[in-house]
């Protein structure tokens, strides 16, 4: 079966906006990936790191009793010893 009734000009009218949309659409896609991949591939400076701390024997003895917390950037879920109050003697 065939379109009853086809006027070119009046498809090829109602069908430019689509079509302007998807080459839009499509050089829009293809920029995104050219960013992208420069982005991935261009390779930036190291920044000079410096040397770490060194360690003194006081940083790394074993720790007293008591309250015992990470440093503040550890997260929440890391172990921490906390010493529970004891009863009070009669």
């Amino acid at each position: 079966m065939s379109a009853p009734d086809t006027n070119l000009k009046k498809q090829t009218w109602r069908h430019r906006g689509p079509l302007v949309g998807m080459a839009l659409a499509v050089i829009l896609a293809v920029a995104f990936l050219g960013w992208l991949l420069v982005r991935m591939l261009v390779v930036e400076p190291e920044q000079p790191t410096q040397a770490p701390a060194a360690q003194t024997e006081s940083d790394t003895g074993i720790p007293a009793e008591g309250t015992i917390t990470g440093p503040a950037n550890e997260p929440e879920d890391a172990p921490q010893i906390i010493d529970e109050p004891s009863a009070p003697a009669d």
